[in-house]
């Protein structure tokens, strides 16, 4: 009876060691979901700032280590952990250098009448949608003769994701000036934040190029040298022209310090009553994907390519429907899927909220003679949760484009 006992209370130890693996298991595959979620804040209003939803939390404060002021190794997210990758260094000296885009003025793009004929088309689309007008911004160009419209595109909306191309050309900058001691050991990282928009290694990156760390509340005396190292990402792109522009905030949640939304330094970033939240323009992030993937400016001829790459898109159906219950999908419900059976290139960084739908993309054609720029901010949960509303404007441009390319 005694060995009976025994037997029972060993499988009973088994079941619940494999249900408690499981358990994490299931839960680190939830943090890893790169789609930004909003916060918690009764003062935003939603004409301006990201409307207010709750954030549900997947992993409990107290199984997470307590956040430290300054990034060390042993604070890298659980995926890179596990694959034993390398934490990034400074050259000695170069702890606090500070550099510059390397491009003052914006290209010399002109109106066209013709174009803005089609981005009505693509406001028009949105409208027979029953999504509302308001809360739309485009831009778009033609690569190969410069010429540009765009409807509201002076607005700074929150553009979700897309702002992780902007600390992407950051951190090439600084790899050109040799601040770091190898552009390898950011590979796995700007793999994840530019391929998959994950939040942990945007986080790190942020991190990493401007020198702060996410931190419980800070004295006035220190959070105000940490705020001025945060801004240079504003510097960065504000002293190039890039008027108005705000992207010093991070995207949320991220999991591995516990930061499920702004708290603490990120909160007093954000400011009180909330002012400092992430804002461009739709000209804005046309401007710098066509300095990257079409003029080959940004930062250097060698950087920009090694960003285009980083930014291209796989079309194939085959491909991308693989991945549509992986988390962040780059294709699905964006401007890919709305080409998917053309024979186009696409370079794209979009992203979601449940409050908002952005991308920033150049298509190139190919044989049918046409690249073009384009870009769509929306701000309401009624386009965050219109899977097909993107996929519509990109399928409708595409078109529209390579036909006026078939009429030169």
């Amino acid at each position: 009876m005694k060995k009976l006992n025994s037997a029972i209370v060993l499988l009973i130890i088994l079941g619940l060691s494999a249900s408690i693996r499981l358990t994490k298991s299931l839960t680190k595959g939830s943090a890893h979901s790169s789609v930004t979620q909003p916060f918690h804040s009764q003062i935003l209003k939603p004409s301006v700032e990201p409307q207010v939803v709750p954030v549900h939390a997947s992993i409990k404060t107290s199984d997470r280590k307590t956040v430290k002021p300054h990034p060390t190794p042993s604070e890298l997210p659980d995926w890179a952990i596990a694959r034993s990758l390398p934490f990034p260094s400074r050259q000695a000296g170069q702890e606090d250098s500070e550099v510059h885009y390397n491009l003052k003025t914006p290209p010399n793009f002109k109106y066209s009448p013709k174009l803005q004929k089609i981005v009505n088309e693509a406001v028009n689309v949105a409208v027979e949608q029953d999504l509302p007008r308001q809360y739309i911004s485009i831009t778009l160009i033609d690569a190969k003769t410069g010429e540009t419209a765009g409807y509201t595109q002076d607005t700074p909306r929150y553009p979700a994701s897309v702002i992780k191309m902007f600390w992407m050309v950051l951190l090439y900058a600084q790899l050109e000036h040799n601040i770091w001691e190898s552009e390898d050991d950011f590979t796995p990282y700007l793999s994840k934040m530019i391929k998959e928009s994950d939040n942990e290694a945007a986080s790190l990156i942020v991190d990493l190029i401007t020198s702060t760390r996410s931190s419980p509340t800070l004295k006035e005396e220190k959070f105000k040298p940490w705020k001025y190292k945060r801004q240079q990402l504003n510097r960065f792109f504000q002293e190039a022209g890039y008027k108005n522009i705000n992207i010093i905030q991070k995207t949320f949640p991220i999991y591995h310090i516990n930061f499920l939304e702004p708290k603490g330094s990120e909160s007093q970033l954000l400011g009180d009553p909330i002012r400092n939240w992430n804002k461009i323009t739709t000209r804005h992030a046309a401007r710098l994907i066509y300095e990257i993937c079409y003029a080959k400016q940004a930062v250097s001829q060698q950087a920009s390519y090694k960003m285009c790459e980083w930014l291209k898109r796989d079309l194939n159906p085959k491909v991308w429907k693989k991945t549509i219950d992986s988390g962040f999908n780059p294709i699905w419900s964006f401007f890919g899927e709305g080409l998917s059976n053309t024979d186009a290139q696409l370079y794209s960084k979009a992203g979601w909220t449940s409050i908002a739908r952005a991308e920033t993309a150049m298509v190139d054609t190919g044989k049918k003679g046409t690249t073009y720029i384009l870009v769509v901010f929306s701000g309401t949960s009624a386009y965050a949760d219109d899977v097909q509303i993107f996929p519509k404007i990109s399928r409708l441009v595409y078109k529209r484009m390579i036909s006026r390319s078939s009429k030169k």
